[in-house]
């Protein structure tokens, strides 16, 4: 028999993509990683590995915003903070997120928009900080992908110890997830 060519549209008489499946098993594949690290947490600003992680998007629009991040607790569940009327959205719409409790609003710097009296460094180190506290983990490194510097020094005055998270996260999306019955890849 050729290769399946099932196409993107869901149908209701035969299995095609598992987006469920999908999601789970990029995620475990992350916690994976993570707690094989010398990590506490993960935390990504960069929205290609947010979307990973949390399997939501917000369009390509904000592909170099660094608009929204995640933050991934060892041992834990990611949390979403998006754009206000966004993590509304994603708590109505993405049920694998938790709904409000781990789909949040608040933004960082947007890439510099933001001027430095505004806050929003300390603002978004604050949210970490009170997850990591949360967690047990204020005393465990702290992964990042990619961070803007203000956060990062907001980061590190408030004790949190910022290490590369860029390599696990390229390590996790490098493994690309097998079709069921099937030899290609998603």
């Amino acid at each position: 028999m050729s290769i399946a060519t099932h196409g993107t549209m869901g149908v209701d008489w035969e299995q095609r993509i598992d987006f469920d499946r999908l999601r789970r098993e990029r995620l475990d594949r992350v916690k994976a990683k993570l707690a094989a690290s010398e990590m506490g947490a993960l935390s990504c600003f960069d929205m290609t590995n947010v979307r990973y992680i949390t399997a939501t998007h917000i369009g390509t629009w904000a592909q170099d915003k660094v608009s929204r991040w995640t933050l991934l607790p060892q041992g834990g569940e990611p949390i979403l903070w998006d754009f206000g009327s966004a993590a509304k959205h994603h708590a109505l719409y993405a049920p694998w997120m938790g709904g409000d409790e781990r789909s949040r609003a608040g933004i960082p710097l947007l890439r510099g928009a933001m001027t430095p009296d505004m806050g929003r460094a300390e603002a978004v180190a604050d949210k970490i900080v009170r997850e990591l506290e949360k967690h047990g983990l204020m005393n465990e490194p702290v992964g990042v992908d990619l961070i803007e510097p203000p956060i990062m020094f907001a980061l590190q005055a408030r004790g949190v110890k910022v290490v590369d998270g860029q390599a696990l996260m390229q390590d996790a999306r490098m493994i690309k997830t097998q079709r069921l019955n099937h030899n290609s890849l998603i």
